[in-house]
Parts: structure tokens; C-alpha cells; sequence
């Protein structure tokens, strides 16, 4: 059994490369050389990007908190 999106509460799928909590924390897909990236905006800050992830599940993980920052961090 395959755990996407559509599995996790809380999410929307806004537009082909941005996903939106219930929360007001937004993830947008960028691709950069072939590779995708996962940015995360969490709500309320003036950093374009609090971090960056991977892969989707990754990404969703980071903002609810339950794994540590991966990536970098938007404000060095």
C-alpha cells in the first residue's frame, strides 16, 4: 500500500506544484536541474522558505514538525 497525500489530513493540493494546510503552512515543488525540491513556507513568517525537502512526504513531515529540518534553512 502506497502513503500519499491523499492520506494525510489537513492538506490540499491548491495547484500542480503547491499544497496548503489547514494551518495556513504552504509547500511548492520547484524543479532545479531535473530535481524537484519542496519548499516550505510556514505561516506567519516574512522568510520566503523555512526549509527544504526532498520529496512531498518529506516536506509535509517537516512543517507538522515530526522530523527535523532537512535541507536548507531560508534564513542564513
Amino acid at each position: 500500500m502506497t502513503i500519499g497525500i491523499q492520506l494525510i489530513t489537513g492538506w490540499q493540493h491548491v495547484h500542480a506544484d503547491w499544497w496548503q494546510d489547514d494551518q495556513g503552512n504552504h509547500i511548492h515543488r520547484v524543479d532545479i536541474d531535473g530535481d524537484a525540491l519542496y519548499h516550505c513556507h510556514l505561516a506567519g513568517s516574512s522568510l520566503p522558505w523555512n526549509a527544504v525537502a526532498g520529496s512531498l512526504d518529506e516536506a509535509m513531515a517537516v512543517v507538522e514538525g515530526t522530523t527535523p529540518e532537512t535541507g536548507h534553512n531560508g534564513d542564513r
